[in-house]
Order: C-alpha cells, then structure tokens, then sequence
C-alpha cells in the first residue's frame, strides 16, 4: 500500500469520506476513531481542525459528527461550474453540425485540458480525443483559450503547468508559450496548428461563468484543408450561434479577451 504524503490530510480526507458515507445521522467519535485505527485523541484533533473550517458540525445532544455546511457548499458550487456542460452540449451539436468539424468543450485542470464533450464531424476527421481524457494545456487550443484570460508572469505559468526550467513541454518554451497567450488575447481566441496532434489543427473560445473561465469551446478539423481566416470564419460563427444559446451567467467573452 502506497504511504499518504501527509497523514493527517490524508486522516481528514479520511473522516470526510466516513462521514459521507454514513449521512445524515453522522458517527461518534469512537466508530470515527475505530474505523481510523486511531486514538480518540488523534481522531478529535482532526475533527477539531474539520469542525475549525466548517467541513464537520458535531450535534450537540448526541455528539455526533456529521458532514457541515462548508462540505456541501464547496460540492454544489463544484457542480454548479459543470452544469455547463447541459447548457453548451446543443451549441456545439449546431455548430458542428454547421461546419461539419468536430467540436469539444474542455475544462482545465492544473496543467491538464479534460475533455466534457465531444461532438463528431458527419464527414472524415479523425481527432484522438476522448470524452474524459486529458491532453497538456500547454499545446491545445482549449487550454490555451482558458489560459490566456489571465495575463501570466513568468512564475505563476509555471506554479500553474509544472514542466522543466526550459518549458512546460518539450520543444515549448515558456517565452514562446507567452507570446502565444498574448496572441490569443490579442485576437479573442487561441489556436494549436499540429502542435498536440500531427495532422490536427485546432481554434478554440473560452466560455464565462459569472465573468471568470470555466471552459472553452474548440473547433479541430484536419490541417491541410484549411487556414488562418477559415479558423477565423468558425470563431465568427460560434459566436453567433452563443447569442442564440446561451445566456447569463454563461456567455462567450468579448474579443479581444482582455
């Protein structure tokens, strides 16, 4: 068995789980400090720390502790930001269905793209993705759109994608990877010209919730069949087409991005 890093987070994660799964009627700390294979001393220090931060409350008759408030505010406000995914599904079918490309919304996560949604083109493009699948932020279009809505310095990139002193990426560097978020911001969205799939190109838009990034929209079709201003033509027409599906607090983000 892998060794937790940190075992008193690991310990709360632990109790957060436990309590998850019991419910409403919570547990005493005995059954929390047994099924730990901790002294009750141990397990009311993590509980402390737990109930400090809102994650646990403790009923005052029985003493049983059950999940809290701060628990289940931070698991709707995380679902609140992918209910998203309801409300663009149909403005990508359209869109795809308008352009004959395939189309996908993604969601950044570290220095990650994760894809939520993939739509086919009705013709013959071939795009590696996968619904729930990752691909380095860095070298796709999608998280470059979501990217360049903030204006990185040197420092928080890195904190933010990891890599290597010379780049994120082999063969990307981090001077070359700001100067394409500054492009991106510049024009109102980003591209990936076969940089994270030989044969791919790709254009991507990133969505606000409530005016921050949540995700972005991008359109990949094959490289030899088109160029900068056919690119240019589909960010045009996903725009249009969010005027008619979307609406407050979804929307796409003026152009340029900043």
């Amino acid at each position: 068995m892998v060794e937790p890093p940190v075992r008193s987070v690991d310990k709360a994660l632990a109790v957060l789980q436990l309590l998850g799964e019991k419910g409403p009627d919570g547990l005493s700390l005995v059954d929390i400090a047994q099924a730990l294979g901790s002294p009750k001393s141990g397990a009311h220090l993590t509980l402390s720390a737990l109930r400090h931060r809102g994650f646990v409350a403790q009923d005052r008759e029985s003493g049983r502790y059950r999940l809290g408030g701060e628990t289940l505010r931070v698991a709707a406000s995380y679902e609140e930001k992918l209910s998203f995914r309801a409300s663009l599904l149909p403005l990508i079918r359209r869109l795809s269905e308008e352009i004959r490309q395939v189309c996908h919304v993604g969601i950044l996560d570290g220095a990650d793209i994760i894809y939520l949604e993939k739509v086919e083109a009705d013709r013959s493009v071939t795009v590696g993705s996968k619904i729930g699948g990752r691909n380095p932020a860095a070298s796709t279009a999608l998280g470059r759109a979501v990217l360049a809505c903030h204006d990185w310095d040197s420092g928080a990139l890195r904190a933010q994608l990891g890599g290597t002193k010379a780049g994120p990426l082999p063969g990307l560097g981090w001077a070359h990877l700001q100067d394409v978020l500054a492009q991106a911001r510049a024009r109102g969205y980003a591209l990936d010209l076969e940089e994270n799939e030989p044969g791919i190109a790709c254009v991507a838009v990133p969505v606000l919730l409530n005016g921050v990034p949540c995700c972005a929209i991008s359109i990949s079709t094959l490289a030899g069949e088109t160029d900068p201003g056919t690119l240019a033509d589909y960010v045009a027409r996903l725009h249009a087409l969010a005027a008619q599906y979307l609406v407050p607090p979804l929307q796409l983000p003026a152009r340029p991005l900043r």
